[in-house]
Order: C-alpha cells, then structure tokens, then sequence
C-alpha cells in the first residue's frame, strides 16, 4: 500500500513540473544601461545631478536566449547607482566630463563588447544554417548488395 501510495505522489509531482511551459527569453527590445566609469563623489556632475551618479552607456536590445541579436540607439547618460534610472547628457555635463574627466561623449565609440556587437549574430546565424539544413531531405542512395551463400 505505501508502494503504491508513494508512486502516485512522484507521479503526481511528476507530471507537474513536466507540464509546466518552458519560457524562451525574448527580448524585443529591452533598454539596457551598462556602467562605464565610475564618477568621483566630489565631481562636478555630482552636484548638477543632485546624487550620486556614474558613466554609462545605454542601448535597445533585440535578443534570444540570452543573445544580443541586434543593438540599437547607443548613446552614453549618466545613471544612478543601480543602473535603474538614467539621465540624458546636457553640452555643459558634457563640457565637464570632457575638461575633468578625458572623456568626450561625442567622438566616444560604443564600449559594447564582441559578444554584444557580432558574437550573438554569428551564434544565431549558425544556429538558423543547421536547422535549415536539418529540414532539407538528404538523398538515400541505396546500394546492391550480393548475397553470399555460405
């Protein structure tokens, strides 16, 4: 009786976590902020902004499982501490960081890095070649074969 009791249990739980929906993450598109530089407190921009903020650099994201497929509208602000909220680059925040930080924003390249930039293509682009190939009939070539008596 327990035999039979704890089998129904395991298929019971079983059954519930195979039937749960596998989610695919999508991202279509997601605004990410990465930090670039970490701004000193005594800064200039510190006190324009009123709090404590750091370089960094945001983007539109177009991804699939965890793969960056497409990036666009880069441009670099100035984010709070938790990356959660952002702040657009005035001329004179942009004069700052330029005469006390060496960094101008308007000649910057994006810092995105190759997995972002060409890494998630290729992988993606592989991926879509062999299922495509995976769907194309091969050819069955059959050959004779003599039977031998022995």
């Amino acid at each position: 009786m327990k035999n039979i009791l704890l089998t129904a249990i395991i298929a019971f739980f079983t059954i519930n976590i195979v039937s749960a929906k596998a989610k695919i993450p999508v991202c279509i598109p997601c605004e990410t902020i990465q930090p670039i530089q970490e701004l000193p407190i005594d800064s200039e921009i510190q006190k324009l902004a009123g709090q404590k903020v750091n370089l960094s650099y945001i983007n539109n994201e177009y991804g699939i499982l965890w793969m960056s497929i497409w990036n666009t509208n880069g441009r670099y602000v100035l984010s709070d501490i938790s990356n959660n909220t952002y702040f657009e680059i005035d001329t004179q925040a942009a004069k700052i960081l330029k005469e006390k930080h060496s960094f101008d924003v308007e000649t910057a390249n994006d810092p995105l890095s190759f997995w972002k930039k060409i890494g998630g293509k290729l992988v993606f682009s592989i991926i879509i070649v062999l299922l495509i190939w995976g769907v194309i009939p091969s050819k069955n070539k059959t050959t004779d074969v003599k039977q031998i008596n022995i």
